[in-house]
């Protein structure tokens, strides 16, 4: 039996017009997006990058396995060698249904479980930092922490 060695990449979709502001402004509204629309998205932006050849080379290991529109961030699946391609196009997307986005890829690891130790990690310093701004502005801290710190198990298949 051969066992098919695959990457994941950990990418956070945020609106474009949300870029240019400071960092210390939080977008809490969700993204209008599916599962489905995600990998559309990307796999259209490969096919445009490279072709017939780099859209038929991801097609077989590629799968968005998670995706939080609150927090907008995204775990693809696909498989070792097709990856360059998939990693290639992910600043390129900039359209997810009719949604003008910018992707940044945060993460890429070997494991679902690496992956979603980093999404942890992250969400609790962005946890942190919405923290600081919040103290400027009158919202409530549990509803904050409970849109920030959303990451649902995540299931391998």
């Amino acid at each position: 039996m051969v066992r098919f060695k695959k990457r994941y990449f950990v990418v956070e979709f945020e609106r474009a017009q949300h870029v240019n502001q400071s960092k210390e402004h939080f977008d809490l509204e969700p993204l209008n997006s599916k599962d489905i629309d995600i990998a559309n998205a990307v796999k259209d932006k490969v096919q445009e990058l490279h072709g017939d050849f780099g859209r038929a080379s991801i097609s077989v290991g590629f799968k968005v396995i998670y995706a939080n529109t609150t927090t907008r961030l995204v775990i693809i699946r696909t498989r070792h060698g097709p990856h360059r391609l998939v990693a290639s196009a992910l600043p390129f997307v900039t359209k997810i249904r009719a949604e003008g986005v910018v992707g940044q890829l945060l993460y890429t690891g070997a494991t679902i479980k690496h992956c979603q130790l980093f999404m942890v990690r992250r969400q609790t310093r962005q946890l942190e930092m919405a923290k600081k701004w919040l103290a400027n502005k009158k919202m409530d801290q549990e509803k904050l922490k409970e849109n920030i710190m959303d990451i649902r198990q995540i299931d391998p298949c």
